[in-house]
C-alpha cells in the first residue's frame, strides 16, 4: 500500500510540475472566473510606478520564510510585493483550501482577491520578478526573471527529492541560504545532471529574524503563558511520514523529559495532523495521541497553535530526526539531539544537509537519548558551526533586497 501511495504521489508531482497542464488549467480558470481579473488589474495600476515582485503563498508556512522581505518591499521606493496563492473558487478543492485563506486573513490581514490573487492571473500582472520558495509550474506563463529561494534548510532546501534538480533550469537565479544549500545543489547535479542557473550567496532570512527576536524575547513570560515553570525546556519537532521517528520515539521522549524534570514542547509536522494517508502519518491518529499525552503529563504542552518562532526561542535544545527545522535551530547556536531515521536515508540518500549536520553516531536507546539530552541542557551538547550553515548572518534582508533590485535592473 505504501508503494501504491508513493506512485500516486509521483504521478501527481508529474502533473503538478508540467507547464502544459498548468497553462491549460490557467486558461480554463480565467475563462470561468474572469471577474477576478478586474481586481488584479486595479492592484497593478495602483502600484504601476514600482516594479512588482510576485510571491506565491500556497502553504500555511510559506509566508513565514519571506514576510520580512514582503514587508520591506512594501516600504521600498522602487519595488512592491504582489502575492499569489492557490485558486479559491474551484468547487472540488474549496473546503480543503479554506484553512489557508482563514489563516492568511486572521494572521496577516491578507484577503483573497484584495491583496492576494489566484496564480492564473500572473500572466496579466506585469510583474518584474517571480520569487518562489518551492518548485512549481505556477510561473510558466510569466516573461520576467524567475528566482528560486527556500522554505527550509533540508534536502535541496526547496524539495526533499534530489531528482527535482532537473527543474531548476526553469529559473534565472537561485538564492542560496548557506554553504550546505550550495553543496546539496552541486551534489544533486553530480548524481542526476542539471543545468544550474546563477547562484547567489544571500543567506537565511528567517534565521536573521530569530537572531533579532532573541535579543528581546521574554522566555519566562512565554512559559508562564503555557502554565509551565521556568526550567530547562526542550522541543520535539520530528519530520512527517512513515520514515519519521515519531511513532517509535515520542513516548520515550515524553518519559525522558519527565524523568529529568524539564518542560517538553511537542511540535509535530502539520502533515501528520491534517492528512490521513498512512505513508504520511505512519498510521496513527496524532490528534488523539497528542491530546492524551498532554492530559497525562503536566510537563508537556502541545505547541501546534503557537508561533514557531516563540517555540524555538523558548527552547534550550531540540530533539528531532531529519526535520529541516533542526538546521534552523542550529543557526541560533543551540544544541540539537538527533534521533535515528534510517528509512528516510534509505529513501532519499545520505548525501544531504540532514546528514551532514548530524554527529557521527546514532542514538540507539533511551539511555542514549537521556545522555545526549543531559549534555544539551548542561551546555555541552552537539552544535554545528553557524558560519557553515548560513551566509551574511545579521544582514540577509539588505543583501536580498539589493540582489532582487539588481536582477530586475539587468533584465
Amino acid at each position: 500500500m505504501f508503494k501504491l501511495n508513493r506512485l500516486k504521489a509521483k504521478f501527481r508531482d508529474e502533473m503538478f510540475f508540467n507547464p502544459a497542464v498548468r497553462r491549460i488549467s490557467n486558461t480554463v480558470y480565467r475563462g470561468l472566473l474572469g471577474k477576478e481579473g478586474k481586481n488584479v488589474k486595479e492592484y497593478c495600476e495602483l502600484n504601476s510606478r514600482k516594479s512588482l515582485v510576485a510571491f506565491p503563498v500556497f502553504q500555511l508556512y510559506t509566508l513565514e520564510h519571506i514576510r520580512d522581505l514582503v514587508d520591506a518591499l512594501k516600504s521600498n521606493e522602487r519595488m512592491h510585493p504582489m502575492l499569489f496563492t492557490t485558486t479559491k473558487k474551484i468547487p472540488m478543492t474549496r473546503n480543503k483550501k479554506k484553512e489557508i485563506f482563514k489563516f492568511l486573513s486572521s494572521r496577516y490581514n491578507i484577503v483573497y482577491n484584495k491583496n492576494i490573487f489566484a496564480y492564473p492571473w500572473l500572466k496579466y500582472s506585469n510583474v518584474k520578478m517571480f520569487f518562489e520558495l518551492s518548485l512549481t509550474s505556477y510561473g510558466c506563463e510569466v516573461k520576467c526573471p524567475r528566482v528560486l529561494y527556500t522554505h527550509g534548510m533540508a534536502g535541496l532546501n526547496f524539495s526533499k527529492d534530489f531528482k527535482h534538480i532537473k527543474f531548476v533550469s526553469r529559473y534565472n537565479a537561485i538564492f542560496l541560504n548557506g554553504p550546505l544549500h550550495k553543496k546539496a545543489l552541486l551534489t544533486a547535479r553530480k548524481y542526476h545532471g542539471a543545468d544550474l542557473p546563477p547562484m547567489y550567496e544571500v543567506g537565511y532570512l528567517r534565521g536573521d529574524r530569530l537572531l533579532k527576536m532573541s535579543k528581546t524575547f521574554n522566555r519566562k513570560a512565554f512559559l508562564e503563558s503555557l502554565g509551565l515553570p521556568d526550567v530547562p525546556t526542550v522541543m520535539y519537532a520530528p519530520t512527517w511520514g512513515d520514515f519519521s521517528s515519531t511513532t517509535g520515539w515520542i513516548d520515550k521522549v515524553v518519559e525522558v523529559c519527565g524523568d529529568m524534570g524539564i518542560n517538553l514542547l511537542l511540535r509535530l509536522h502539520p502533515i501528520v495532523l491534517t492528512l490521513k494517508a498512512k505513508w504520511k502519518t505512519g498510521g496513527v491518529d496524532w490528534n488523539r495521541k497528542l491530546y492524551n499525552i498532554e492530559k497525562e503529563h503536566p510537563h508537556v504542552r502541545i505547541a501546534m497553535s503557537h508561533d514557531i518562532d516563540d517555540i524555538m526561542l523558548a527552547s534550550d535544545a531540540m530533539i528531532t530526526d531529519v526535520s529541516g527545522m533542526a538546521l534552523e535551530f542550529l543557526t541560533m547556536d543551540k544544541p540539537v539531539v538527533f534521533l535515528p531515521a534510517p528509512r528516510y536515508f534509505e529513501i532519499y540518500g545520505s548525501e544531504r544537509p540532514e546528514k551532514w549536520c548530524r554527529p557521527d553516531y546514532e542514538i540507539k536507546d533511551v539511555a542514549g537519548l537521556k545522555q545526549d539530552l543531559k549534555k544539551a541542557i548542561e551546555g555541552s551538547g552537539f552544535k554545528f558551526p553557524v558560519d557553515e550553515l548560513v551566509y551574511n548572518r545579521g544582514r540577509v534582508l539588505d543583501v536580498m533586497v539589493d540582489r532582487i533590485e539588481q536582477i530586475i535592473q539587468d533584465e
